[in-house]
């Protein structure tokens, strides 16, 4: 079964029963939740800025994980090319609650057994984060003369996102915090999953020398 639309989930209704416990798996309420797609959650160099700049939803509401991914990426990749280290991006939210859903089946007559109970519990199938108004979901640090760039990166993550927002920004120079970073900062590491890759670098194996008759069954030692 597909994606089902952002609609299905973003409205925040009630308690989450979505709890996972690592101590306690027989206390869990989900068991077997997918990992996050949020990949990574600082980019950029942390160092000392002058503004900072945060994506604020006007209301309540829920996101998909692989919108929060969607939109890092788009953001992220737009400053990337053109800011390249002078900026500093922080995903500000984590999806802990899991998206539960019934399959259902798209043959014929599967109406008759694919509606189940009303309210019920439902599998896993992603993670979802839950946002309450005020409280950011980006958050990035640039220098004032790329202001314009960050608007542009934030159009294009917005894009992906469900809901209306409100752009902060605030005057850092003077800023404690800020003002304990270094001038250079230290640049993320971008999380690249490992992948093996067997290259066949190792010279053709000769085979040992034959020993004399008097030592036969003894294999001669390379050295």
């Amino acid at each position: 079964m597909g994606l089902r639309p952002a609609k299905t989930i973003r409205e925040i209704k009630g308690q989450a029963w979505a709890r996972i416990s690592k101590r306690k798996p027989r206390k869990s309420f989900v068991k077997g939740a997918p990992h996050p797609k949020v990949r990574q959650y600082n980019m950029g160099t942390d160092k000392r800025f002058d503004l900072e700049v945060d994506l604020i939803p006007d209301k309540d509401i829920h996101f998909r994980d692989n919108s929060l991914e969607a939109a890092r990426q788009s953001a992220n990749k737009y400053m990337e090319k053109t800011l390249i280290d002078n900026y500093f991006f922080t995903v500000m939210t984590f999806p802990h609650l899991v998206v539960r859903e019934h399959s259902a089946l798209g043959v014929a007559g599967a109406d008759r057994i694919s509606k189940g109970m009303k309210r019920a519990f439902g599998k896993p199938k992603g993670r979802m984060a839950r946002v309450r108004a005020g409280n950011p979901v980006f958050r990035a640090r640039i220098f004032a003369k790329d202001l314009p760039v960050l608007k542009e990166a934030i159009k294009r993550a917005m894009i992906k996102l469900s809901g209306t927002f409100t752009v902060s920004i605030r005057d850092i120079k003077n800023d404690s915090k800020n003002l304990m970073r270094s001038v250079a900062g230290r640049k993320m590491k971008k999380k690249v999953e490992e992948k093996k890759v067997e290259v066949a670098t190792e010279p053709a194996k000769t085979e040992a020398p034959v020993a004399p008759a008097a030592n036969k069954g003894n294999p001669v030692k390379d050295l």
